[in-house]
């Protein structure tokens, strides 16, 4: 009798420990996802807000969540723990990554954009216009996102901020070092005066230079880029199509110790392969 009772009390702090532990990992994972959460929407809605896109964070967290299960789901079912964990980390990145993608197709937009409007900017000065109608003429009359940004820089300067500020927060929101050439010339032109014109054109015809000869880069660059695609997606393609051949063997990739070092110094080949590329085509002019 006694005996039982003893095995009871055991097994009855076994499962009240056990029903504790389950309570912490919940609190954590609770506490954990509500920080990711957090984290997840500020960073996208400030990415979201400097880019101009109107969209609903939360209802885009919502689609990221959905998002890693199928996709963990589909990577579970198809090459296990492993692909489970890959296809997590994608989708978990994969917003980040197109707020990046969009942020930096928008700079060279308004890189693009940048000369017109400096040439534009010029000859406003050259009529009988000061620097701010000139800037507000550029808000105006030309297409975004430069006509956003310098909206945003009026804004900022009609309700009492230094234009020199403003200009200086547009240069972090368009992470590009032709503006500082820009702010550098407006700023010691209303300081020290000057012929503000003649800069802005010889500032223009210089970045469409540098425009021209980053475009001939880029074309005779862009065949090496595709090799850099093929010669990372190949191996992955490969390994795919062998694992539909032969599954049993294959498998032992991600179920063995020694397949987990293959994948690993493969990981760290790709990886340094797919940096040196990147550093040979990427020419800074």
């Amino acid at each position: 009798m006694k005996f039982l009772n003893a095995l009871l009390d055991d097994r009855v702090l076994v499962a009240v420990c056990v029903f504790v532990a389950i309570l912490l990992m919940l609190s954590v994972v609770r506490s954990g996802a509500t920080k990711y959460r957090s984290a997840f929407v500020g960073t996208l809605a400030a990415g979201l807000r400097t880019n101009f896109i109107v969209a609903n964070p939360q209802m885009l967290f919502a689609i990221s969540v959905v998002l890693i299960a199928v996709l963990g789901t589909m990577g579970y079912g198809l090459i296990g723990p492993v692909g489970a964990v890959a296809a997590v980390i994608v989708a978990i990145a994969g917003p980040k990554f197109a707020v990046a993608v969009i942020s930096q197709r928008r700079t060279k937009k308004f890189l693009y954009q940048l000369p017109d409007a400096l040439l534009a900017l010029a000859s406003a000065l050259r009529a009988g216009s000061n620097l701010t109608k000139g800037l507000e003429l550029l808000s105006t009359r030309q297409p975004p996102p430069l006509s956003q940004e310098f909206t945003i820089v009026l804004a900022e300067y009609r309700v009492g901020r230094q234009l020199a500020d403003s200009l200086a927060d547009m240069r972090k929101r368009i992470q590009t070092p032709e503006l500082d050439l820009m702010n550098t010339a407006m700023n010691v032109s209303r300081r020290v005066g000057g012929n503000l014109a003649d800069t802005l054109e010889s500032l223009a015809k210089t970045l469409q230079e540098k425009a021209h000869i980053e475009g001939k880069i880029d074309a005779l660059t862009s065949m090496g880029r595709a090799q850099g695609w093929v010669v990372g997606l190949l191996p992955i393609f490969i390994g795919f199509m062998l694992y539909q051949q032969q599954p049993a063997r294959m498998n032992l990739l991600f179920t063995e110790w020694y397949g987990w070092v293959v994948l690993a110094v493969v990981a760290i080949m790709m990886a340094i392969a797919a940096w040196m590329i990147r550093k040979i085509v990427n020419i800074d002019v």
